[in-house]
């Protein structure tokens, strides 16, 4: 005669808790594109360095390693909106079948949205952390040290800055498919890139990463800014956060709503 299921299997399986269901799905994005943005893009932009700075000036000083160094923060902070983009493209496709299975089970769909948000948000750090790491090598063997906390924070902050445009990227992936999250970082990277340093900078959300970095980098994608600019003032920094977290929490409510309600 056959034994009963385990309770405690069933209610695991129809209840999954949220960590469990992270684990899973950022252990399906370690493969494919999300894990090839995540790495491709710091160590690109690291080898860029590498070769302007030390092939540009002897030893790597003067004026080229102020330029360049500011200059990597900056488009590091530019490429978050098309990064966000594949992220979530990546991730749709790594969830497609997935999905189909894991929508029969009995429990809130919204629980594999922040699932597939917090996967993709451990990865990006986890991107952020090695392009920090990088630079701050790069600044050892500079002979600079006193740049690796501006390379933290010029690297960190754009995440977090970007975390609105990834909620919003993985919902167009959810609403339109392959074509949504491409066109968003599309037109993020190139709007960003255009408003992120200008004083209307906060009417699109896709340019605060660009916004965050600048007082880090100190420069534009052009050109430096002059010392006393306002724009290098630190004090915008708890204000995007602020902001980010608002707009974040917004989009997320708003996605929860749509994939509990949506048609299979």
């Amino acid at each position: 005669m056959a034994e009963p299921p385990d309770q405690s299997t069933v209610s695991v399986r129809d209840d999954p808790s949220l960590a469990l269901l992270c684990s899973l799905a950022l252990n399906r994005r370690l493969h494919g594109l999300p894990l090839w943005t995540a790495l491709a893009t710091p160590l690109a932009m690291a080898v860029l360095l590498v070769i302007a700075v030390f092939n540009g000036a002897e030893g790597g000083r003067g004026e080229v390693w102020d330029h360049w160094f500011g200059l990597s923060l900056y488009l590091w902070a530019i490429l978050t909106p098309m990064a966000t983009g594949l992220y979530a493209l990546g991730s749709f496709q790594a969830d497609e079948d997935a999905k189909r299975v894991l929508y029969c089970y009995a429990f809130p769909r919204r629980r594999l949205l922040f699932a597939e948000v917090l996967a993709l948000t451990i990865l990006w750090t986890g991107a952020a952390l090695l392009f920090a790491a990088l630079v701050a090598l790069i600044c050892l063997a500079n002979g600079t040290p006193d740049l690796i906390v501006r390379a933290f924070a010029g690297a960190l902050l754009p995440v977090l800055a970007a975390l609105p445009t990834m909620v919003l990227c993985v919902l167009a992936a959810e609403v339109w498919g392959v074509a949504g999250p491409i066109c968003i970082g599309v037109a993020g990277m190139l709007f960003g890139a255009l408003v992120g340093d200008k004083t209307y900078w906060w009417v699109f959300p896709p340019a605060w990463p660009t916004r965050v970095v600048i007082p880090f980098a100190e420069t534009r994608a052009v050109s430096d800014f002059h010392p006393t600019d306002p724009l290098l003032s630190l004090s915008v920094l708890p204000v995007i956060t602020i902001a980010t977290l608002l707009l974040t929490g917004v989009l997320l409510i708003v996605s929860a709503w749509y994939v509990d309600k949506r048609d299979l």
